[in-house]
């Protein structure tokens, strides 16, 4: 009998939970207050900024949310066979009152801790309640921000803002995103490296914001920029100590396989009052060595292919600047030239560089007659053969300082 009654006693909360709209139960509803016009649009326009910054799906689904002063909270049990729904709101005393039935301290707890001991506080007076408890609205809280900024301001934020995201459209070219300090509502000073956070994926260098929270953002002392051939780069602010050497290997994240690390440039200002820049060139031993970097620094690693040696073609080819062709199959001549040097590599045969160029020719490129001039020498290429045969090959190496020679090629006999 006792289970079947418990049953029933089930049965009819299901139904009135499922169609009758949640009402506070007799000698369980909290305070009323009055509210007046103004009181309602001012509530209505914090409603709107949490709908717009916090996002309580969001916030339930990560499991170390903390609960947050200004959190909302709807709790919905069974007391017996009247449902009771109630709104829970936290405040800056972080004591929250669950029904009639006690207090719970929720300082420093996330919502999956809060939560099982409002189920367990509930289950203890109604063990059958199928107690909810859910986050209805997020908090939203402001956050100061001051020091090396675009303006000092106080802005919203919500228990889910990085640092990082809550800074950036303050940073200015001078601010520091190594030396970014948090002082918390009780105090404590924090100082955050975000640039590791954002490079190595530490997000302890990365906090959530926290109600009361004020941020100061530094000068930074050295930005440099790194460019040319490394995987990455960009501008950098470098710590105490740390120069040529950790900006090209770490910051950069190596060079390329083609840079060429005997020559890297570097321009350096050297006067800022009148902005004189000088250049210089730093070895292998100096990357070695871990050159030491000033401010606004710009460093620059040449690739080897750019230094490739090259020759130089002229005569009857295409417009090098837009490798369209000026001739005119139906014209009875066409004699445009251009000239224009190409890259080659070293121990390249004849036969190869003119395969590697061949969209350059033009209808009226007298391919048969193609020559080189080196120095006092000249001599035929067979360039014809060289396109038509993929087995003929050149016998001579394509050399430094080559001059290739295309002539015209008539379209009509006289």
């Amino acid at each position: 009998m006792l289970v079947h009654s418990l049953k029933k006693d089930i049965s009819i909360f299901l139904f009135i939970l499922i169609f009758t709209p949640f009402s506070h139960a007799e000698g369980f509803s909290p305070p009323v207050t009055s509210v007046t016009v103004d009181e309602t649009k001012s509530k209505e326009s914090v409603n709107e900024s949490v709908q717009l910054l916090a996002d309580p799906q969001l916030a339930m689904s990560v499991p170390n949310y903390p609960v947050t002063a200004g959190d909302v909270y709807s709790l919905a049990f069974a007391a017996g066979a009247t449902p009771v729904h109630y709104t829970i709101p936290v405040d800056t005393s972080y004591k929250i009152r669950v029904a009639n039935l006690g207090v719970i301290k929720c300082a420093g707890l996330t919502y999956n801790q809060l939560k099982v001991q409002v189920e367990y506080l509930v289950s203890q007076n109604y063990p059958m309640a199928g107690t909810q408890f859910v986050l209805q609205n997020p908090a939203v809280f402001l956050v100061s921000i001051v020091g090396e900024v675009r303006t000092a301001s106080e802005r919203k934020a919500w228990a889910l803002t990085r640092l990082s995201a809550f800074i950036a459209s303050s940073m200015t070219s001078y601010s520091s995103n190594r030396s970014v300090t948090v002082i918390s509502a009780d105090g404590k000073k924090r100082i955050y490296d975000l640039f590791k956070a954002s490079r190595s994926g530490d997000f302890s260098q990365n906090p959530y914001l926290r109600p009361g929270d004020k941020i100061f953002v530094g000068r930074c002392d050295r930005k440099v920029s790194i460019s040319g051939s490394v995987e990455r780069p960009g501008v950098y602010e470098l710590l105490d100590g740390e120069n040529l050497r950790d900006l090209v290997f770490s910051y950069a994240s190596n060079a390329t396989k083609t840079a060429n690390l005997s020559k890297i440039q570097l321009v350096r200002i050297c006067d800022e009052d009148i902005v004189l820049e000088k250049v210089l060139y730093l070895s292998e031993a100096d990357l070695e060595n871990n050159f030491v970097l000033n401010d606004k620094d710009r460093i620059f690693i040449p690739d080897w292919s750019v230094q490739q040696p090259v020759v130089e073609i002229k005569g009857i080819i295409k417009n090098p600047l837009t490798m369209k062709s000026d001739s005119d199959i139906h014209a009875i001549e066409s004699d445009k030239m251009y000239k224009t040097k190409i890259h080659f590599y070293i121990e390249e045969s004849y036969a190869s560089l003119i395969r590697r160029i061949r969209n350059m020719f033009t209808d009226f490129s007298d391919l048969a007659e193609m020559y080189v001039e080196r120095e006092d020498v000249t001599f035929k290429l067979d360039a014809d053969k060289i396109l038509e045969d993929f087995d003929f090959e050149s016998p001579y190496k394509v050399e430094k300082n080559d001059v290739i020679i295309v002539p015209y090629l008539p379209m009509f006999a006289n």
